[in-house]
């Protein structure tokens, strides 16, 4: 695990800059906690990595850690999925989005993403996120990307930006 803050100008502005190398699921909790203890300040997730990096399974986690009583299935074909949960006594809904089979950003915005993203009980953990990367730079919305490398059959690297 490495962190690198950055300081910009005369605001105090933190870039997220953690690398976690992870040998096996069991050695995903401290991504998980870091991930966790981001939200409700961080609302939206893009999770990027090739097909079988675990993005899925790290979602799972993240909403078991979040309390969340459903069991979380891929939304590949029904693309999002909305989970209510409780954190600090408030109420958010953990929106699960897998952009798996979008060909571009504005497929997925003409689902009411845009109205969606605004309401600030709404996180965001969304697979394949960098086909939305580009639409969240242009509007200036915040988001914090999962960045996952398969090193071997479990090994991963885990960067989180």
């Amino acid at each position: 695990m490495h962190s690198n803050p950055l300081l910009f100008g005369g605001d105090f502005f933190k870039i997220i800059n953690m690398k976690f190398e992870i040998e096996n699921l069991k050695k995903s909790k401290k991504l998980i906690d870091f991930i966790f203890k981001k939200i409700p300040k961080e609302r939206i997730f893009l999770f990027i990595g090739e097909l079988g990096s675990g993005k899925t399974t790290y979602i799972k986690l993240l909403a078991k850690r979040l309390k969340i009583k459903e069991v979380l299935q891929s939304p590949t074909f029904i693309l999002w999925q909305k989970y209510e949960f409780f954190l600090k006594g408030k109420k958010y809904y953990l929106n699960h989005i897998d952009l798996y089979r979008i060909k571009k950003a504005k497929e997925i915005l003409k689902l009411d993403l845009k109205k969606e993203i605004k309401d600030k009980k709404n996180i965001f953990l969304i697979e394949w996120g960098e086909k939305l990367e580009n639409y969240l730079k242009r509007k200036k919305i915040n988001f914090v990307k999962v960045m996952i490398k398969i090193i071997s059959f479990k090994k991963r690297i885990v960067e989180v930006k």
